[in-house]
């Protein structure tokens, strides 16, 4: 169920210690895979995300708005499952400065959480996952 308080959407949080997502395969789906939605479903208990929706975008809201732990996601038109060559991706948020935000995530080729700086200013061909502009606080 989605979380909601007085009719208003909120946020989805890391709900184990940042020290416990690390370790190879950790967060696997059915088929093994590490998806970066994976990862966040289970570490936040967040829906599909097609209950998913866009809160403000991360590079919008102060330092000190997005509290740590939050999961953040691409959305394109308001929606996060896009077809386009640009992709999707999905995170924990750290923290965020003017250079970038700093994540826990993963990718199938990855294979495993790890931190990383996602840049701001690149380039609007590049994917989603690369660009820091393109990431809200799911809802």
């Amino acid at each position: 169920m989605h979380p909601v308080t007085m009719g208003v959407r909120m946020a989805y949080l890391l709900q184990i210690s940042e020290a416990d997502v690390f370790g190879r395969g950790r967060f696997a789906n059915a088929k093994g895979n590490t998806e970066c939605v994976e990862f966040v479903r289970q570490a936040t208990g967040a829906p599909q995300t097609a209950s998913w929706h866009p809160g403000r975008r991360v590079m919008e809201c102060g330092s000190d708005e997005i509290a740590r732990g939050t999961a953040i996601a691409t959305f394109a038109d308001g929606k996060y499952n896009v077809t386009d060559d640009l992709g999707q991706h999905a995170a924990i948020y750290l923290s965020h400065s003017e250079a970038g935000i700093e994540v826990l995530d993963q990718w199938n080729k990855q294979g495993e959480v790890r931190q990383r700086t996602i840049r701001t200013g690149q380039s609007v061909t590049r994917r989603r996952s690369n660009r820091a502009e393109c990431f809200y606080i799911i809802e």
